[in-house]
């Protein structure tokens, strides 16, 4: 109440001396009036007066080095702009009541003599604290002492005790809060340590990276050791780069007020162009570099060039360890973890790779989907809460891939059955192999599995992909290549880190289709083009190498691949065309397992034999092709339908129909 008294007071005093102003202005003053006016100015300033230690307006005084005149008039702008009393008053002084107030009304109303005035227009210059940081707004900015002055709304609310976010914050801004239960593994407590340390010495900049929901900002609020914290994510800000620049103000604004260590979050989402310049970033960093004291900045992109003249802390947040998540898994489900078994819970914590707010995310997301069929919370529902998170977090950059046939249906040669048997083994025995028998210490980087699938079209890639994802109880994620892929630089690195995050959270299986459009060779560096083609070739080679999941790469020209990616592999599978016994199989497969009608004349081999270059996306092809043909003359599936089907996948795929195929 201290505050919102203090506030009251001093507009009061504001408006009662425009009043008074007014009164003696005229050829006879009331005298009564005269009086009671400055009663009332009288009472005012002796609240002011008696309630001056830890006032907010005191604060800023200190903060800023303002002196009395300048606090004064700070009051008068702040007056005018929210006590609606005044309005008429100002209309009588001849003022447009609706365009702010003046130095010359301030001092005026405040009697200033000449010298003080004077010092108070030139003081108020562009370079002044108070319009720098955003909290005066000067009508006219090139020559401030002549136009009408305003105050931010949020400045008023915060004289008056008002903690408020700041109005240009609301759409994009957050308070962040260290939770009641803080987990947090080793490796966590030497980052907050690390940041508590550089927040206490210098005004520096910390650039936090590490995927979604680790704790990125909560290991700022930890370090602030009771500072407020106040984070603005520019990824939720539409309207470019006025809308960036009022947000950068509020936050400026907050800084100040509350003495708040600033956050800015999704910078790796501010538009570039062609050279890789951002030029939006250059607004943030010009912002940040402004901002009196520490500062954070978090992103998914490990090494992003700021350009920011304050010195630099760069850490990165880990997922963390199985025990802590197994720990956050806990606390999450609260009420509802009876439902749930220990070892469901282990299991949880073991597979999915999420920090607290992916954990959190998960749980809500399950208990929606409890809610929709009215059944208790249980580990069905919690995997589903998982999944529904990372298909969001792959932002339409990757799709869910879901595969319908058996292993009994895959036609393929001994020796590549083998191999793919092989790298199912080495993902179901990695606990085993790498951590039992100790062999992970081995390894240079992350503990996933890559493998290559080359050959020609048709020929099983993408359906064993899906298959060996069944087998793993993993979800299959093809990655859109057109979505991916920007000539912007730096905006495909950035797509595929929001895709490997997420698929390294979630314990999903990566399918990277026609792969050579991504892994293709290094060229010599010619041109700038060449130059960030390759970085691009190179960040793939180390986010492969260090994601902790399977990626399946499909091409059909494994020539055409890295030979420094080929070395990373832990398989290159080539699946073949299929020979004639396997062609066969694969007609019969098509026919034979479902409720088709089938006459007595079909000769497989005979199919097998004349449309020699068709893999079994081809058979599967045709044989649809004619059971549709037989449906639409009211017949059995017969040798005609199968042949002119066959005959027409054939020319589709640009084969010339020869004498034995018509």
């Amino acid at each position: 109440m201290h505050d919102l008294e203090r506030y009251r007071a001093a507009v009061e005093r504001v408006r009662a001396l425009v009043m008074l102003h007014l009164e003696l202005g005229k050829a006879t003053p009331d005298g009564a009036i005269v009086s009671e006016l400055t009663k009332i100015i009288g009472e005012m300033e002796q609240v002011l007066r008696a309630s001056v230690e830890g006032a907010r307006d005191s604060r800023l005084v200190h903060t800023l080095g303002l002196h009395a005149d300048e606090i004064g008039f700070v009051w008068t702008v702040v007056a005018v702009g929210t006590d609606p009393r005044l309005r008429p008053h100002l209309s009588a002084l001849g003022m447009d009541q609706h365009a702010g107030a003046t130095i010359a009304l301030h001092a005026r109303i405040e009697r200033l003599d000449g010298e003080r005035a004077v010092g108070l227009g030139l003081a108020l210059g562009p370079g002044h604290p108070l319009i720098r940081r955003r909290l005066l707004i000067p009508g006219d900015e090139v020559a401030p002492a002549g136009g009408a002055w305003k105050a931010p709304h949020r400045l008023a609310l915060y004289l008056a005790g008002d903690d408020r976010l700041d109005a240009e914050l609301l759409a994009a801004g957050a308070r962040v809060t260290v939770p009641a239960e803080l987990l947090a593994d080793d490796a966590t407590r030497v980052v907050h340590a690390r940041l508590a340390r550089a927040f206490a010495t210098a005004p520096v900049i910390a650039v936090l990276d590490g995927q979604p929901g680790v704790g990125r900002r909560t290991a700022v609020a930890v370090a602030a050791a009771g500072r407020p914290v106040i984070s603005l994510d520019v990824s939720r800000l539409a309207g470019g780069g006025p809308a960036l620049e009022r947000a950068l103000g509020g936050l400026a604004r907050e800084v100040v007020l509350t003495g708040a260590i600033p956050v800015v979050a999704g910078i790796e989402d501010l538009p570039g162009d062609e050279s890789g310049h951002r030029p939006l970033l250059r607004t943030v960093a010009i912002a940040l570099d402004a901002m009196p004291g520490a500062c954070a900045v978090t992103t998914i992109l490990p090494g992003i060039d700021l350009g920011t003249r304050k010195a630099q802390l760069r850490v990165t947040l880990e997922v963390p360890a199985t025990a802590a998540r197994r720990a956050l898994w806990d606390r999450a489900l609260g009420g509802d973890a009876a439902g749930v078994t220990s070892d469901e819970r282990d299991l949880l914590a073991m597979r999915y790779r999420l920090g607290a707010g992916g954990v959190g995310a998960a749980v809500a997301a399950a208990r929606l989907v409890a809610s929709e069929h009215g059944g208790a919370l249980g580990s069905h529902e919690l995997v589903a809460g998982v999944r529904n998170n990372i298909a969001e977090r792959m932002g339409g950059l990757a799709t869910r891939v879901h595969v319908n046939q058996d292993w009994d249906e895959l036609v393929l040669g001994k020796d590549t059955l083998d191999q793919i048997k092989a790298l199912g083994a080495r993902v179901r025995h990695a606990h085993q192999v790498l951590e039992q028998w100790g062999l992970r210490r081995k390894l240079a980087r992350g503990t996933g599995v890559a493998s290559l699938f080359s050959g020609p079209p048709g020929t099983g890639k993408t359906m064993v992909a899906g298959l060996i994802a069944r087998d793993l109880d993993l979800e299959l994620y093809q990655v859109d290549l057109s979505k991916v892929v920007s000539k912007w630089v730096g905006e495909t690195e950035k797509q595929l880190s929001r895709i490997f995050d997420a698929a390294d959270a979630g314990h999903a299986l990566l399918l990277f289709d026609e792969a050579d459009a991504l892994f293709a060779k290094r060229t010599e560096v010619k041109s700038s083009v060449d130059r960030y083609a390759n970085l691009e070739v190179n960040y793939l080679l180390q986010r492969v190498e260090s994601f902790g999941g399977i990626t399946i790469l499909t091409t059909n020209m494994d020539t055409s691949i890295d030979p420094a990616l080929m070395r990373r592999l832990a398989s290159h599978v080539k699946f073949w065309p299929p020979e004639q016994d396997e062609r066969v199989l694969l007609w019969r497969g098509m026919l034979t397992t479902a409720q088709v009608p089938l006459a007595a004349d079909i000769d497989y081999d005979d199919l097998a034999r004349r449309f020699p270059d068709m893999t079994g996306a081809h058979i599967r092809n045709a044989a649809l092709a004619g059971a549709f043909l037989a449906a639409a003359e009211g017949e059995e599936v017969s040798q005609k339908h199968l042949a002119r089907a066959s005959r027409g996948e054939y020319a589709s795929m640009g084969r010339q129909l020869s004498g034995a195929t018509r």
